[in-house]
């Protein structure tokens, strides 16, 4: 037992030496705030993606699709149950306006990469690994192979969902009147930005603004207003309102979608079509060239996510907190506390059922979803908080709690709670 907790607390403090790493570079100036704004977006908008696309791209198949069909059965029953407790429980606590999106995304939105896969990895090769083996001549190794597809599995709806819906939550609202002024100087610099590039063109910013915000640059001759063209009816103005609503619809689409979500998309639409072969056969050219150089890439992507996580923690530690926001904090702490017992009582009921699953009788898939439903809120919040200038201060002092004060504890109870589960149960 001494060996299974060293195991855990090993895994859990792997993330927090890393985020630590981004604390000491810096206070040593290595990076300052701006420096950590585009290493965020950066790790957004292009080492996520590598990540995503190759995490999903080379576990799904439709063959897995049918197999593994308890893992987004278990998705979503945990996410119904993470959005009834964030609903509860910001309504005790009175939380209004836009902080009640911030403590639902925490609710909803866990750590199913980082953690999930170190505590996996080290369960399945620790002395307890044996309580793990679903059939005579398992070994560990095949354990631990076994947990990483059923975390990665798990990890693929979650990541279609955090950076679609979650996304979508984190970002600033026009409804969001009290939190304004933290979009009023992007807004300014776009403005800026944006008269600078008509002046260099040589354009009037003024004659450009004079008439109505719909009208051409370079306005039609008045002898031509009024004429019917062949290129453009005027008594056929049926395809410009298609193409119109058209648009529309698309750039509704593209509110709520992200570059982590459109490489989760595109790792669909290749795990899931006769594109799979040419990227993660080894004997086809794409897989020792492309696949290969955007795995790599996508190793970078946890810990860049950490690095930034701590430089951010060494700023926001310098700003004072209100009470309100300490309350949002409190908030967003107690709905992934309360969700560990609920997801336990999940499993044991599911377990004790007549009917038998397939992946219910190997004890790695129910130590995993036990560990799955568990986690804390998911680190890379805190780059969607970064990017969209939202919630900032409060995310960060939510992921500091969760990750160098109750994961420990917490996490090291989880595992053991669910390594007793599979030793009685099953």
């Amino acid at each position: 037992m001494l060996t299974l907790i060293i195991s855990a607390v090993q895994s859990i403090l792997q993330v927090i030496v890393t985020v630590v790493f981004g604390v000491i570079l810096t206070k040593v100036g290595y990076i300052d705030s701006a420096k950590q704004k585009w290493l965020s977006r950066l790790n957004m908008t292009f080492f996520t993606p590598c990540l995503l696309f190759i995490n999903i791209a080379s576990v799904i198949s439709i063959d897995k699709l049918v197999t593994f069909w308890p893992i987004p059965a278990f998705f979503i029953l945990f996410l119904l149950v993470s959005w009834v407790v964030g609903q509860v429980t910001f309504r005790i606590m009175g939380i209004e306006g836009a902080h009640r999106r911030f403590v639902m995304a925490c609710s909803l939105f866990y750590n199913t990469n980082s953690l999930p896969l170190a505590i996996i990895n080290s369960l399945a090769f620790s002395e307890s690994g044996n309580l793990l083996f679903w059939h005579t001549g398992d070994t560990q190794q095949e354990v631990a192979a076994r947990g990483m597809a059923y975390v990665l599995f798990f990890a693929m709806f979650c990541n279609i969902i955090r950076w679609s819906y979650g996304y979508h939550l984190l970002q600033y609202q026009p409804s969001d009147c009290d939190m304004g002024r933290q979009r009023h100087s992007s807004y300014s610099s776009i403005t800026s930005t944006i008269q600078d590039e008509t002046e260099n063109n040589g354009i009037d910013s003024d004659y450009v603004n004079k008439d109505s915000p719909s009208s051409p640059l370079s306005p039609f001759p008045p002898e031509l207003a009024h004429e019917s063209s062949t290129l453009l009816p005027l008594s056929s103005p049926s395809p410009y309102q298609e193409h119109r609503l058209l648009k529309q619809a698309l750039l509704k689409l593209h509110s709520y979608m992200s570059p982590p979500l459109y490489a989760a998309v595109l790792a669909l639409v290749v795990g899931l079509s006769p594109l799979r072969p040419l990227f993660f056969n080894e004997h086809a050219f794409l897989y020792p060239t492309v696949t290969k150089a955007i795995q790599s890439c996508g190793k970078a992507a946890v810990p860049l996510i950490l690095i930034c996580l701590g430089s951010q923690l060494t700023w926001i530690a310098q700003e004072p907190s209100s009470s309100s926001s300490l309350r949002v904090v409190v908030a967003s702490l107690v709905t992934r506390m309360v969700a560990p017992a609920i997801v336990i009582g999940i499993v044991v009921t599911t377990l004790n059922l007549s009917i038998k699953i397939d992946l219910l009788q190997d004890p790695m898939f129910v130590v995993c979803i036990i560990i799955l439903g568990s986690t804390p809120t998911a680190i890379n919040l805190s780059q969607i908080t970064q990017v969209s200038g939202m919630f900032e201060q409060e995310m960060m002092q939510v992921l500091f709690w969760n990750y160098a004060v109750i994961c420990i504890p917490v996490m090291t109870a989880v595992v053991f709670i669910a390594l007793a589960v599979v030793d009685n149960c099953m």
